[in-house]
């Protein structure tokens, strides 16, 4: 038996479902993968594709990930995503060298494929979509998926055949890809993490121009910043009385397209609407959901641990920072004014330092 699928993004048939698709005929007991470049939404969107697939038995899988450092388009966060999944092994293609010519290769990494096996069948998708939010679901991509039963599927058919020699192809690359240690990472993380790289980011398939109105919008360079920078700093101001009158509110408003640096994409939404969730925590305490919405201000809104609560006694008047500390996950914390000064600091060395029409300051970096 012989299956075959197509992709056909973003019209009715994207990446991310036509995998979704094979993981849930043929749940896997190994998935290799072999991507140009991830990033954090797209690593975020494909562990969604997972769990809603084989649900906790994912971390059973064994998955081995071949990606690149090249032009410095992989983000960190996702690496560490990666590592952090139970039963998975990550490899960079040619690390040593690009690590060396500040992340140019001398030949290019550019495969999107998913090989997925278990007893009984073998697949392979392969497509034009990287691992980003794009390349799964969003952006127009093309691609085919074909998958073999293992046991009527004649070994002489071209078919097998050329299952097994692209088998043999990420076999070779993924044995002369460099396994990404502690200390491999913290250098590239050290280059993606720089000044010069943080104010003029490798431009993704993640980095679209907003089709909100431009009076006053964030320009597409600074989205960029939003997108790759791990810390977001802002002075709260006075919050909103969202809980009553006589209680400190947990509605923090932010810039519009604020929610680029929550993973979110810039696409226009209407006024008191839904853009999705992001887990907080706050001092240290539990990650929860809490929400990220359009107001009908023309503000970005995002809700806050409860005061008192899960949070602060207060946020009014307070100087926020938030952290990423994994796809759509953050560490939130308040700072002193020296500490802000510091982060402005930090801002202003990337061009990443803004203000509001009413005069908060915030800034990523």
């Amino acid at each position: 038996m012989i299956a075959v699928d197509s992709i056909r993004q973003p019209t009715d048939r994207t990446t991310a479902q036509a995998l979704n698709k094979i993981l849930r005929d043929s749940p896997p007991a190994e998935m290799d993968i072999a991507a140009a470049y991830i990033t954090g939404s797209g690593m975020r969107d494909l562990i969604k594709v997972f769990e809603n697939a084989l649900g906790k038995n994912h971390s059973t899988m064994a998955c081995r990930w071949l990606t690149s450092f090249d032009y410095c388009r992989t983000e960190p966060i996702a690496l560490e995503a990666i590592r952090s999944l139970p039963n998975s092994s990550v490899r960079i293609f040619d690390a040593e060298f690009c690590l060396s010519r500040e992340c140019t290769p001398r030949v290019p990494f550019h495969p999107k494929a998913f090989f997925v096996r278990n007893s009984d069948y073998e697949y392979l998708l392969a497509g034009s979509g990287n691992i980003s939010r794009s390349g799964l679901a969003r952006g127009y991509e093309a691609g085919l998926s074909v998958g073999i039963d293992l046991k009527a599927t004649p070994k002489k058919s071209s078919a097998f055949r050329s299952m097994q020699q692209s088998r043999k192809w990420f076999d070779a690359a993924w044995g002369g890809a460099l396994p990404l240690s502690d200390k491999i990472l913290s250098r590239y993380t050290s280059i993606f993490e720089s000044v010069d790289r943080q104010k003029s980011p490798a431009i993704t398939e993640d980095d679209i121009a907003s089709d909100h109105p431009t009076n006053g919008a964030l320009r597409n360079a600074d989205l960029q910043k939003l997108r790759i920078c791990r810390n977001f700093w802002i002075e709260a101001g006075n919050i909103t009385k969202n809980r009553g009158p006589n209680l400190p509110g947990n509605q923090l408003m932010m810039k519009r397209l604020t929610r680029v640096y929550f993973g979110f994409p810039p696409t226009v939404a209407p006024e008191n609407s839904a853009i999705g969730t992001v887990e907080l925590s706050f001092g240290g305490g539990d990650f929860d959901d809490y929400s990220v919405t359009y107001s009908d201000n023309k503000m970005d809104k995002l809700v806050l641990p409860i005061p008192g609560a899960d949070g602060p006694a207060s946020y009014d008047q307070k100087n926020l920072i938030f952290r990423n500390v994994a796809p759509g996950r953050f560490e939130l914390s308040i700072g002193s004014d020296a500490d802000k000064k510091g982060w402005l600091r930090n801002s202003k060395k990337i061009d990443a330092n803004f203000a509001m029409k009413g005069g908060r300051k915030w800034g990523v970096f």
